[in-house]
């Protein structure tokens, strides 16, 4: 009992001093994973053997791959030309702000990390509502969930999937057919979530008394960030780099080949020809989330040989009675309820062990899509759920502190922080929860 008892309360640890973020989590979670290797080796229970294979190498050369392909696409300058003609298009509607830049959210991080989405186009969506003088908050809550959603979508979108692929031996077309038509649903609902708080969103000067928001006559777009231009040979090499990858996943899943190492070629030829600056290799490449799900991964193992995650999977076999739907319900639901306290990256890995025990008599890949379906309603719970919702409030508070004037368009002050953010994002959960599972009861064996 003892060596559960002091892997549980260093694994707590790790996850309070996160919490309170005063540290960098990527170095938090490294230590923890330090921590966990000593305590492994001193008490006889987490052999370095055991350490290497709780590395999961493919989730690792995906995060490289992608990450350089996204940053080279960042860099070109391309995404932010299109969110201001996007910007344009609404001639400062806010109505039209929300729907179009949480499309256009959803649409980028079908592709591209969906944390790279946001900090490319979370500026101009700030510029615009201070332009159209309509609250913020509820527009980059929506772009939030909405980048979730796009990351949920495909192998490639967000990290929680990368790791569900390589730990279930997934294929990027597998993720097409079992998560896009549940996220596309999600996203409706989402809109359809804030199209009946749109008299709240907008109810503060600037907007009209039906909660339109407010057209702006001859809307330039001044105001929004400055002239961007393309940087068209950045532009077509992350292109031809993306296309490639997915052409080269569709091969491998052709030739039950790992879609891991297709990324991990593709990056270190886009590596040559992207002309990076060396002091720019460790950003580009995701150096910092290497790190991070390298020690991640290295504490979960810990917990898996301490016997933690038993505990866990005897809590869904009590739960569902032994049921196989009732356990993919209660996966589901599990997940979930910890993703927000636990954030989307570390709750998936956390929960991986317990998924690939149960897609051991549970035919199909029900299993995987209840854990990514799970997390994904988790993530948009809380501010923290997932790493966009922490960089969107950074940005945010930046925003304000520059333009104090933004303020007024916020009723009670309420800005982005963690009690404005849940008042949003339970109900959320809660109907992504009540949707995914009615999804999985469907498509269960």
């Amino acid at each position: 009992m003892l060596i559960p008892s002091l892997a549980v309360l260093l694994f707590s640890a790790v996850f309070f001093l996160m919490f309170v973020g005063k540290y960098d989590r990527r170095m938090v979670v490294v230590a923890g994973g330090t921590l966990f290797v000593l305590l492994g080796i001193v008490l006889d229970f987490y052999t370095l053997e055991m350490v290497w294979q709780s590395i999961y190498f493919e989730t690792l050369a995906l995060i490289f791959s992608l990450t350089l392909i996204s940053s080279t696409l960042a860099k070109s300058g391309y995404f932010q030309v299109l969110a201001e003609r996007v910007a344009l298009y609404s001639r400062g509607d806010g109505w039209l702000i929300l729907v179009l830049f949480s499309l256009i959210t959803y649409f980028f991080s079908l592709f591209v990390n969906n944390l790279a989405t946001m900090v490319v186009i979370l500026p101009v969506t700030l510029n615009l509502c201070m332009r159209a003088e309509i609250n913020p908050v509820p527009v980059v809550i929506a772009q939030i969930v909405a980048s979730n959603l796009g990351g949920a979508s495909t192998m490639i979108g967000d990290f929680p999937n990368m790791i569900i692929s390589a730990a279930g031996g997934l294929h990027f077309f597998d993720f097409i057919g079992g998560m896009m038509v549940p996220t596309l649903i999600l996203l409706a609902v989402t809109l359809l979530f804030f199209q009946s708080k749109r008299r709240e969103i907008f109810a503060k000067s600037g907007v009209d008394k039906d909660g339109g928001g407010r057209t702006i006559d001859g809307f330039s777009g001044s105001g929004l960030l400055a002239e961007i231009r393309v940087n068209r040979k950045l532009l077509r090499i992350g292109t031809v780099s993306l296309f490639l990858t997915l052409g080269g996943f569709f091969l491998a899943e052709l030739i039950e080949f790992s879609p891991a190492f297709i990324a991990l070629i593709a990056g270190l030829l886009l590596l040559t020809v992207a002309g990076f600056q060396p002091k720019e290799l460790f950003v580009v490449t995701g150096g910092g989330d290497i790190l991070f799900f390298i020690g991640l991964f290295v504490m979960v193992g810990g917990l898996q040989a301490a016997g933690v995650l038993d505990s866990v999977s005897w809590l869904i076999n009590r739960v569902s009675g032994g049921k196989p739907l009732f356990e993919l319900l209660a996966l589901l639901w599990i997940a979930g309820l910890a993703t927000p306290f636990m954030n989307a990256g570390p709750a998936t890995a956390f929960f991986i062990p317990v998924a690939d025990e149960l897609s051991g008599f549970i035919p199909g890949d029900a299993v995987w899509w209840a854990l990514s379906l799970g997390v994904l309603a988790g993530s948009s719970a809380s501010l923290t759920g997932a790493t966009a919702g922490s960089i969107a409030a950074s940005q945010m508070d930046e925003h304000i502190k520059q333009n104090p004037e933004v303020l007024r368009n916020i009723p009670q002050k309420r800005r982005l922080d963690f009690r404005e953010y849940n008042r949003w994002g339970r109900p959320i959960m809660g109907l992504f929860l009540g949707i995914s599972s009615l999804y999985i009861i469907l498509i269960s064996p």
